[in-house]
C-alpha cells in the first residue's frame, strides 16, 4: 500500500511539472508570438504617420513588450529590447515627419526588419534548439522606387517581384 502511495504522489509530482512546463512553453510562443504581430504593426503604423500624419497607438506594442518580460528568456527579452530600440531611433522622424526622403524609410525599414528577424530566430532558437536560423526577413515586398533590393545591413536579397 505504501508502495501505491507513493506512485501516485511520485506520478503527481511528474504530471504537475509537464503541465508546468507546457504552459510555460505556450506562454513564451504566444509572447513572441505578439511581439512580431506588433512589431510589424508598429512598422506600419510609422509609415502611416509619416506619409498621413496618422497617430501611433504604442500601448499593444508595450503589452507585448511586457509580457515577453515576464515569460521570455534572457535572449529573447534581449532581441526585443533590441526591436524596442530600433523603433524608438526610428521615431521621432516619422511621427513628426522629419525624415526627407524614401531612402531615410528604406533604412529604418531595413533595420526594423533586420531587429524583427533577429528577434524571431532568438524566439525559435529557445522554444526549440534544433531549429535552423532563418536568413530571410517575414515579410515579400517589392523594393521602394529607385531603391537597390535587398537588406544591406545582413546581405539577403529580397525576392525578385519584377515578373508579378
Amino acid at each position: 500500500m505504501a508502495a501505491t502511495l507513493i506512485g501516485v504522489l511520485a506520478g503527481s509530482l511528474l504530471t504537475s511539472r509537464a503541465n508546468r512546463t507546457h504552459w510555460s512553453r505556450d506562454k513564451q510562443i504566444d509572447a513572441c508570438a505578439a511581439i512580431v504581430a506588433e512589431s510589424t504593426r508598429i512598422q506600419l503604423a510609422l509609415r502611416r504617420a509619416w506619409r498621413h500624419g496618422d497617430a501611433v497607438d504604442w500601448v499593444p506594442w508595450n503589452v507585448a513588450l511586457g509580457t515577453v518580460w515576464l515569460v521570455g528568456s534572457p535572449a529573447v527579452v534581449a532581441a526585443a529590447a533590441t526591436m524596442d530600440q530600433v523603433f524608438w531611433d526610428h521615431r521621432d522622424q516619422f511621427i513628426q515627419q522629419t525624415a526627407t526622403s524614401e531612402t531615410a524609410w528604406k533604412e529604418a525599414r531595413d533595420r526594423m526588419e533586420t531587429a524583427r528577424l533577429d528577434f524571431i530566430n532568438a524566439a525559435r532558437l529557445h522554444v526549440d534548439p534544433r531549429h535552423s536560423r532563418l536568413t530571410q526577413v517575414p515579410v515579400s515586398r517589392p523594393p521602394l522606387p529607385g531603391s537597390r533590393q535587398g537588406l544591406p545591413s545582413t546581405g539577403r536579397a529580397a525576392p525578385d517581384t519584377s515578373r508579378a
